[in-house]
C-alpha cells in the first residue's frame, strides 16, 4: 500500500512538473485581438476540494501579466461549518486560444501556472499553506468589456504549517504521514470580470 501511494505521488508530481514547463515555454504573446486588455476587476464563486465554498474577487493590472484573486473561504464538514480562511493567488496565462463565437460572445480558452497562499482558522485549528496550481478556463467575451468565465484549477500543496505540524507535499512527518487530501487540491470557479 505504501509503495502504491508513493508511485501515485510521483506520477502526480511528474505530471505537474511537465505541464509547468510546457506552460513556461508556450506562447507568451500579448493579448490577441478581440480579447480585452487593460485593467480588470470582478467577482466569482468557488467550490473546491477539500470541501469549501468561497466568494472571491479577481483582477489584473495592465502592466503586470498575472491575474490576481482574493478569496474568502468557508470550510464544510459532515458536521457543518468547519473553518474559514483567506486565499490569495496569482496566475500567469501562458496559453490563450480563441475557440470561436458563441451567440454574441467570443469564446476563449486559457491555461497557465499559478501560485496560491492560504490561511485557515477553525476551532482549535489553523493552517498556513503555499500551493502550486494550474488553472484551465473558458472565457466568454461579451461586448469587448465584459467577460464571463468558468475555470478549474487543480493544485498541489507545496508547504504547510499549522497545528498539525509542518508538511511538504502533503507529508506530515510528525503527525499523520502522507495524506492525499493534504497534498492535492481542486477548485472550480464561475464569475465575471469587467475590463476598463
Amino acid at each position: 500500500m505504501k509503495k502504491t501511494s508513493k508511485n501515485i505521488k510521483r506520477v502526480i508530481i511528474y505530471n505537474f512538473i511537465i505541464i509547468f514547463f510546457i506552460c513556461i515555454f508556450s506562447s507568451s504573446q500579448k493579448l490577441y485581438a478581440n480579447y480585452p486588455n487593460g485593467n480588470t476587476a470582478g467577482f466569482f464563486l468557488r467550490f473546491s476540494f477539500p470541501s469549501e465554498i468561497s466568494l472571491g474577487m479577481t483582477g489584473k493590472f495592465d502592466s503586470i501579466p498575472f491575474m490576481f484573486s482574493g478569496v474568502f473561504n468557508i470550510g464544510i464538514s459532515t458536521k457543518g461549518f468547519a473553518w474559514f480562511g483567506i486565499t490569495s493567488s496569482a496566475d500567469w496565462w501562458g496559453l490563450k486560444h480563441r475557440i470561436g463565437e458563441v451567440g454574441n460572445s467570443i469564446a476563449w480558452i486559457y491555461f497557465g501556472p499559478g501560485v496560491e497562499v492560504d490561511i485557515q482558522f477553525g476551532n482549535n485549528y489553523w493552517n498556513l499553506g503555499l500551493a502550486f496550481r494550474l488553472p484551465l478556463g473558458v472565457s466568454f467575451i461579451v461586448d469587448r468589456d465584459w467577460e464571463i468565465f468558468l475555470q478549474i484549477a487543480p493544485g498541489l500543496n507545496v508547504i504547510a504549517i499549522g497545528n498539525e505540524g509542518f508538511s511538504t507535499f502533503g507529508w506530515y512527518p510528525s503527525n499523520t504521514g502522507w495524506s492525499f487530501s493534504k497534498f492535492f487540491r481542486f477548485s472550480g470557479d464561475f464569475g465575471f470580470r469587467y475590463w476598463f
